[in-house]
């Protein structure tokens, strides 16, 4: 329903035109491969899929499609993923419809956008993908899967003694003492969801 009022709304605008919409990752897909969309309004939370995992997907295959994350979430470790797919833009649910047509506007002149709260932390020093590598964010996210040391070094083809390299880097970096904490830490910013 809301993705329809949606289409609808900016149907009205004539500002833009709707190719289609989708309920599913499989739906969004087709139509995105098909139709080649100039932006494309995504949710993270689509049946059947991740929504990040598609987006990731289009970005390999239609890298001229900008993507525009519109989601409830607004935990770090989404922003993450975010960053490292170099998406153009997120808003949040809670926006007004004003600003999310300036979001599309500016998003399809080949600019970045990206509401609060994720604006504040994307620029913030101390956010945790400033201050942690991209294989201690793996690590880690590993690790809040359950995993124990060894599992993860398998799993990222990597030494036993380089994860707990990395567990020992992770917790000076962030100020934490130990193993637990450092999973409190994970959960805190959304890795575990």
């Amino acid at each position: 329903m809301v993705a329809q009022m949606l289409a609808t709304w900016l149907e009205h605008t004539g500002e833009f035109t709707v190719l289609g919409r989708a309920a599913t990752g499989a739906e969004g897909w087709e139509l995105c491969t098909r139709c080649s969309p100039e932006v494309v309004l995504l949710d993270v939370e689509l049946s059947g899929t991740d929504g990040l995992e598609l987006a990731g997907r289009l970005k390999r295959s239609l890298p001229h499609t900008k993507i525009i994350v519109v989601s409830g979430r607004e935990d770090p470790y989404m922003l993450y993923r975010m960053h490292q797919l170099d998406l153009s833009g997120y808003v949040s649910k809670g926006i007004s419809i004003g600003t999310l047509r300036e979001a599309i506007l500016a998003v399809a002149q080949g600019q970045r956008f990206y509401s609060e709260p994720f604006a504040r932390l994307l620029a913030a020093e101390d956010a945790f993908f400033r201050v942690l590598t991209t294989r201690e964010v793996e690590v880690l996210y590993a690790a809040t899967q359950g995993l124990a040391w060894g599992a993860i070094a398998r799993k990222l083809q990597i030494a036993s003694g380089t994860v707990q390299k990395h567990f020992f880097n992770m917790r000076r970096k962030l100020g934490l003492h130990n193993r637990t904490e450092l999973l409190l830490y994970a959960t805190r910013i959304g890795m575990d969801l």
